[in-house]
């Protein structure tokens, strides 16, 4: 039902006018009830207090000059006479006398209200008519204040229930910069969000179709050959041995990948990171060792002597990221070159920086090398998910990778991660 949201806003400036309008009449109920109360009070405080007003306005400019709420009001009204004349009836006799700038002598009486009379402070009704107009004016004023933005935002959330994920909202909000607005810019910022999830998962899929298709292509080829020639089946049961096991690998990295991107950090086990990139580096060394590349851990000026870099978290997760970024570094490097790894440090942060001598990135595939399938222009080998875990494995430690191209060629990565300084000294 449409305005619902005018009709509500409606209907409580009503009930609140009208709790007021049933508020003041029941004091003027409370009030003509306890008549005799007030009107004590009436006498003993305010009618002496107005007699000596009247006698000072007639001793200084004349009973002329004395205020009509004084003589014919709702509080004690006043009665001046000249002296000598009897007191009117129903007035109550004072001694308090005045004398004019003419010379004449006033006397001054007061009368009590006989009853409380709520027609000098009743509202006339205008006044009611008024109210509730202004009212109605206000409510559909305000509804639709309130009531069109939150449209928008029904549209806008009905059409991205329908698959419409690029549907924004922010943008319909014009100027304003309330709740309603900050609603609309996080749901832009969850769309957008989504949208890039859903079209990341999609990406995901096609390039696991296209990696699959290849060593499904071969098993095939190979099945086939050994039907077509047994005398050669011993040469095509290795190769489908050898395309199954690429499958499986390919399938443990997805596995990881999947777990990576559902799994929150575990920070049960301190690491001593030093130690388990060493570790790391005396395996790809041996590769290295093939294609004469040299691998150097060096440890900058700002990470003090004799601290192990202890971090928090995993260590097989960390030793799959390390690794990765290696083998990827290795992968590129040319023979006779040098893969340099630094351990640093930051404010709460230890970093750790690997640089090659290959032939870097372009420009415009920096943002994606860390995206799943991912592999660079010549690239043949692996299947594009290392970096990709290695992003995945740091993130869930709370840490940053970055890569960039090296001014004097090859590539740069930076991963950073939480420092554990204080807890690894007091459990050492």
């Amino acid at each position: 039902m449409k305005g619902r949201l005018f009709w509500k806003i409606f209907t409580a400036f009503c009930c609140v006018f009208f709790a007021q309008l049933a508020g003041l009449w029941t004091l003027f109920l409370v009030l003509e009830r306890d008549h005799p109360y007030w009107a004590d009070n009436l006498e003993r405080y305010a009618a002496p207090r107005l007699e000596q007003m009247a006698a000072a306005i007639i001793t200084h400019e004349g009973p002329q000059a004395i205020p009509a709420g004084l003589l014919n009001g709702p509080m004690p009204t006043l009665v001046i006479a000249p002296d000598g004349v009897r007191a009117p009836q129903g007035v109550r006799a004072t001694t308090a006398q005045a004398t004019a700038p003419d010379g004449r002598r006033w006397r001054i009486f007061y009368r009590l209200p006989q009853r409380f009379d709520k027609d000098h402070f009743a509202p006339p009704l205008i006044f009611y008519i008024s109210g509730v107009l202004s009212g109605l004016i206000f409510a559909a004023i305000l509804g639709l204040y309130l009531s069109l933005p939150i449209r928008a935002l029904r549209e806008g959330l009905d059409r991205f229930s329908r698959g419409d994920l690029g549907v924004r909202l922010a943008a319909r909000m014009g100027r304003r910069r309330d709740e309603i607005a900050d609603l609309a810019r996080d749901f832009d910022g969850m769309a957008e969000k989504v949208e890039q999830l859903v079209l990341s998962r999609s990406q995901l899929i096609d390039d696991m179709s296209h990696e699959l298709r290849s060593p499904l292509a071969r098993l095939q080829l190979a099945i086939a050959l050994a039907r077509q020639k047994p005398e050669g089946a011993v040469t095509a049961l290795d190769r489908i041995e050898q395309e199954a096991r690429r499958l499986d690998a390919m399938a443990g990295s997805l596995l990881t990948l999947s777990r990576l991107e559902s799994a929150s950090a575990s920070p049960e086990h301190f690491v001593h990171l030093r130690a388990l990139i060493e570790d790391i580096l005396a395996d790809v060394r041996f590769e290295s060792e093939a294609k004469n590349v040299r691998i150097d851990l060096s440890r900058h000026a700002s990470m003090p002597e004799g601290f192990h870099a202890d971090v928090t978290g995993d260590a097989e997760l960390l030793r799959r990221a390390f690794e990765n970024v290696l083998r990827n570094a290795l992968r590129f490097s040319p023979g006779d070159s040098t893969i340099g790894v630094t351990l640093s440090e930051e404010p709460e942060r230890i970093v750790v920086t690997i640089e090659d001598e290959g032939p870097g990135v372009a420009p415009d595939q920096i943002d994606r090398l860390f995206e799943p399938f991912h592999r660079g222009e010549g690239e043949t080998g692996g299947f594009g998910l290392g970096l990709a875990i290695a992003q995945r494995a740091v993130i869930v430690h709370e840490g940053t990778i970055t890569a960039e191209n090296r001014a004097r060629g090859g590539l740069r990565v930076r991963i950073t991660l939480p420092a554990r300084w204080e807890e690894a000294a007091a459990l050492s």
